[in-house]
């Protein structure tokens, strides 16, 4: 089976945004406020049944297609939510305003409370970023869980603002989001997501982005604070959370862009081959998205001409494969444990 090139998957959104979607995609958006694109999807939107599930070519979901032959999509290894679980979420994202302060849950608190296996550490890779684009990272200090409930409770953004770290935004930047960290992703940046496979949410700001009723995923204020990080996120951390990738860099081999603290939830990596080089991959589940250049991927079944733009399904019986070319290209890949 041949890597699948997949149909858009555009999706509307309560932010603005998504202008740099339609130019890296080559699709007018469907809606105004349309900044995010699910990719290779088998994850619904929370509280939705089919929102965000990616169709594939023949118009079938990928999700009933996985579901159908598991073995053949993502080989031996099961995922943890069953057989149509692709065991990773990807998104292209782009703020044209900024994301209010939010965290999202760890997995022991999405089972006890979310009934979920799956929390949502994410992870950013930087495609574009204006120059005085920003992000939102951890608290600087410790913070109180009584000070915390007084900001959330008065909508007090600025508190929140004033005590996360601010990052300047860089095309390049790769930044690892662990579970129940405080972020928020500031207008002007454009990433390629890469999450566990959930849609969970916990705004600690709502206030001009949606009611009081929807931020806490039907939890109570003190319920959902409890998996809100409290200790700062300190210099030596930032660094081992944040790193940089020079953006047109070409590589021998492929670029691992994340730390070993990501492995147990999911992997990515840059792809940008030296001229007339190739970088070559194992069998394993993907999802490929070509952010520049043209290129070609070579597999069992045949070359896969690719170009800016393109997101392609790799499914485990593809094969080993390789990708030449004057083309960079982010490999996003659920965790190699599956559901060990």
């Amino acid at each position: 089976m041949r890597p699948v090139l997949m149909p858009p998957n555009r999706l509307a959104h309560f932010y603005l945004g998504g202008e740099a979607i339609t130019r890296l995609r080559h699709v007018p958006a469907p809606a105004e406020r349309s900044p995010e694109e699910w990719l290779a999807s088998a994850t619904t939107r929370h509280g939705e049944d089919s929102v965000g599930l990616s169709p594939l070519p023949d118009g079938r979901l990928l999700r009933d297609a996985v579901r159908e032959d598991p073995a053949s999509w993502l080989g031996p290894t099961p995922m943890p939510g069953g057989p149509d679980d692709v065991g990773v979420l990807v998104k292209l994202l782009d703020a044209g305003q900024r994301l209010p302060v939010h965290v999202h849950p760890d997995r022991g608190f999405a089972s006890a409370h979310l009934d979920s296996c799956y929390g949502k550490t994410e992870a950013w890779f930087v495609l574009e970023a204006t120059p005085d684009a920003r992000l939102h990272l951890g608290w600087r200090e410790d913070v109180a869980v009584e000070e915390l409930r007084r900001a959330v409770d008065e909508q007090d953004t600025d508190w929140m603002l004033e005590r996360t770290n601010p990052l300047q935004a860089r095309a390049g930047d790769v930044i690892l989001v662990p579970a129940g960290t405080a972020h928020a992703i500031g207008v002007g940046v454009f990433v390629v997501e890469i999450q566990e496979p959930s849609d969970f949410s916990l705004l600690l700001e709502w206030q001009g982005f949606g009611e009081q009723a929807d931020a806490f995923l039907g939890l109570e204020t003190g319920e959902a604070l409890e998996l809100v990080r409290l200790s700062a996120t300190g210099p030596e951390e930032l660094a081992q959370l944040v790193r940089h990738v020079p953006p047109g860099s070409r590589h021998p081999g492929s670029v691992r862009l994340l730390p070993p603290t990501a492995d147990p939830f999911f992997r990515a990596d840059l792809l940008a081959p030296v001229e007339g080089g190739t970088v070559a991959f194992d069998p394993g589940f993907g999802v490929l998205v070509v952010v520049a250049g043209q290129g070609v991927l070579a597999c069992a079944d045949g070359d896969v001409p690719v170009s800016s733009g393109d997101v392609l399904a790799v499914p485990y019986v593809t094969g080993a494969w390789t990708l030449a070319g004057q083309v960079s290209a982010v490999l996003c890949r659920p965790s190699a444990a599956g559901a060990g």
